[in-house]
């Protein structure tokens, strides 16, 4: 801060050429007699100094000076942090899930019947020395050696979860067969059990049976054998014909309604589908968003050995006709692709359950049968699927916000003081926080302001953290009030960089409200030092002034000088007491350093307050000190420089108030007299 001083009069050059022409006008009209000119003594009153110093001018140079209406002193500083957009908080992201999409149950066409017939020969071998004739049959037990279905063209082997087997038994002999005759079934290649009926009715001679039993769980191999046993009461007293050869039994062999687990078989188309769902983070609970940025894209693998197409609905996502986001693809059997889709521009509308927010997707797909191929298919088997959505990114959203953390950027600004008054203290000092929230959601900001003074190193920090109701129609404004002791010791290390930082939290996870992406939340700090100050103990040095001395008035002073004097009145309108010292040479201008002329220091008392601690009446004070010749003689140069010093005892611990107009005032000039002689001046 540059000192204020000055010397509002300068001797002028004309002074005493002015003075010596009068004098010579005066003479030359009197008469007067030899033999001695007239000769006399002159007083001349050189002016030095005429300042004020108010506070105004002392503070010119510090900006955060301030006064109010009545022109009372204080500081303040008014910082506004960069409005914070909540757009790039209103997303969710990282959805990423891997879904097997399985075949299950596979639908099997019933691979048709296969017949075989046995004849009389083999079920009674005592018919075949009975051929054509007519004869009385006895009772007999029926043991039939393993006997070859043919085998199904249209699978090899199904491992069956529903399906029924039929035996239909044409009796075609002349004699009825008892009821419990059994029949097992065999894999023909392995000799395996496969399964086992038995009839609970007599089946009558030229009669027919059906037989029928679920083959669930077991693998059914294509190609069968069967065994019978079971026995005939013959045909008792009665005398029948015999055919060995022709006579006998017929076994239709049909398998049903087969749903496999497993098949090698010839499959026919297939359609299956599946709805999976992925869980949102509890953040952000969506009721409904506008969709501003964001895409998907599936990473699909065909584990079928059967081409299909498929077909996959997002039930979360609508487009602007409300139609659900859908696409349809086709895959070749165990090929692999990726599809990457925009859903820029759709509404969101997730779905709430008791697990969270999730997103539902639908797959519906059309496996194409293997026609005339044999393929090994699996319940398993199906689409393996990766779904992966970055980022959704909301221009409005609808829904309940569970504290997301934004950060607000960092300000920093600097409490520029008067370094000439280093050790200055504050009081009654305070903080305002002006907060606008422009968002439908509570939130809750925590402020963190730094001070340091660079100077010192010193270092203090404040932190508040506040809630915020929503916004209604309009933003709300909402100023929080930092005042008292804290305060007060934060500024008192003068800090001249004070950074401010901060987060908020918005929502308060119960609350469901409306949010756009251009809603700001803005802050303000006013940092406010009224009125109270506590001076320290200062010295203010003011910048040197100089003085330009006319040569004739150098010569007079140097030749004719008698004596002197310095005079200064002084006024002091602070509200504390001062002293002021003035410093003079003709040397140099190091006038502070290296003074030929030192005068003071001269005590000011301070002005007279009123109570409300405002100067109503300045203290003024007089001096008249005497200069010997050697002092004076600094004024016969060609340049004479002057400065001030003034001391400031301090407030002594208390604070006072300062105004605008408070002030210092010095007039000061130098009495010269010399004695004057016109028979010397020729």
């Amino acid at each position: 801060m540059k000192k204020q001083g000055c010397f509002w009069h300068k001797l002028s050059p004309f002074v005493f050429p002015l003075f010596l022409f009068s004098i010579l006008i005066y003479v030359s009209s009197c008469s007067f007699k030899e033999p001695q000119a007239p000769q006399w003594d002159v007083n001349v009153a050189v002016p030095l100094i005429d300042t004020t110093l108010t506070i105004k001018n002392l503070l010119k140079d510090t900006k955060d000076v301030t006064f109010d209406s009545a022109g009372l002193l204080g500081f303040q500083i008014t910082e506004s942090m960069d409005p914070v957009e909540v757009g790039d908080n209103l997303s969710v992201e990282g959805i990423s899930q891997n879904f097997d999409v399985n075949l299950g149950d596979i639908r099997v066409d019933s691979p048709g019947t296969q017949s075989v017939s046995v004849q009389f020969a083999a079920i009674y071998p005592p018919s075949v020395l009975l051929n054509g004739q007519s004869a009385q049959i006895p009772s007999f037990s029926i043991h039939l050696d393993k006997t070859e279905v043919p085998p199904f063209g249209d699978f090899e082997s199904i491992l069956i979860r529903e399906g029924y087997i039929h035996l239909t038994l044409q009796n075609r002999l002349p004699i009825p067969i008892s009821s419990g005759l059994g029949i097992q079934l065999f894999d023909y290649n392995t000799d395996t059990l496969v399964t086992s009926i038995t009839s609970q009715q007599e089946l009558p001679a030229n009669g027919q049976i059906t037989l029928e039993k679920s083959l669930a769980n077991i693998r059914l191999p294509g190609h069968l054998a069967f065994r019978i046993s079971g026995a005939s009461p013959g045909s008792g007293n009665n005398t029948v014909y015999i055919d060995a050869y022709n006579q006998g039994v017929d076994l239709d062999v049909y398998i049903s309604d087969i749903v496999a687990g497993e098949a090698r078989a010839k499959i026919p188309d297939q359609n299956f589908e599946d709805t999976d769902y992925t869980t949102l983070g509890d953040s952000i609970i969506v009721t409904e968003a506008d969709i501003s940025t964001g895409s998907i894209s599936f990473q699909m693998q065909n584990n079928l050995p059967l081409d299909l197409d498929l077909s996959i609905k997002l039930l979360s996502f609508f487009d602007a006709s409300g139609d659900t986001f859908q696409t349809h693809l086709s895959l070749r059997k165990g090929e692999q692709t990726s599809q990457f889709y925009d859903l820029s521009g759709y509404k969101f509308r997730p779905e709430r359950t008791s697990e969270g927010t999730v997103i539902r997707f639908r797959w519906k797909a059309k496996a194409y049968g293997s026609g005339d191929q044999i393929v090994t298919i699996h319940e398993n088997d199906g689409i393996s699927l990766s779904v992966n959505i970055p980022k959704l990114a909301f221009s409005k959203l609808s829904g309940i916000l569970n504290q997301i953390h934004v950060n607000l950027d960092s300000m920093s600004t600097n409490l520029d003081t008067p370094k000439d008054l280093e050790g200055l203290q504050f009081g009654n000092a305070r903080i305002e926080l002006k907060l606008i929230n422009g968002i439908g959601f509570l939130i809750q900001p925590t402020l963190n302001i730094v001070g340091t003074n660079t100077h010192t190193g010193k270092q203090a920090a404040l932190q508040r953290t506040v809630t915020i109701q929503p916004a209604g129609d309009q933003p709300s404004i909402n100023t929080i009030v930092l005042e008292g002791e804290e305060v007060t010791n934060f500024l008192n290390i003068l800090p001249d960089d004070i950074t401010v930082s901060g987060s908020v939290v918005l929502g308060d996870g119960l609350t469901e409200s409306t949010i756009r992406a251009t809603d700001k939340i803005s802050s303000q700090v006013t940092i406010d030092i009224p009125v109270n100050l506590k001076f320290p103990n200062q010295q203010l040095t003011l910048d040197p002034d100089s003085l330009q001395i006319d040569q004739d008035a150098q010569n007079q002073i140097r030749d004719n000088l008698i004596g002197g004097s310095f005079h200064a009145d002084l006024n002091n309108h602070l509200p504390i007491g001062t002293s002021a010292t003035f410093y003079f040479t003709s040397r140099d201008t190091a006038v502070y350093s290296n003074p030929e002329i030192t005068i003071g220091p001269i005590t000011l008392n301070p002005g007279m307050v009123s109570e409300n601690g405002s100067v109503v009446q300045s203290s003024p004070s007089q001096i008249d000190i005497s200069l010997n010749k050697d002092q004076l003689l600094i004024f016969a140069h060609p340049i004479v420089v002057s400065g001030i010093r003034i001391a400031m005892p301090g407030s002594n611990d208390k604070f006072v108030r300062v105004y605008r107009d408070d002030y210092l005032s010095a007039k000061a000039f130098v009495k010269i007299n010399y004695h004057v002689n016109p028979e010397e001046s020729k």
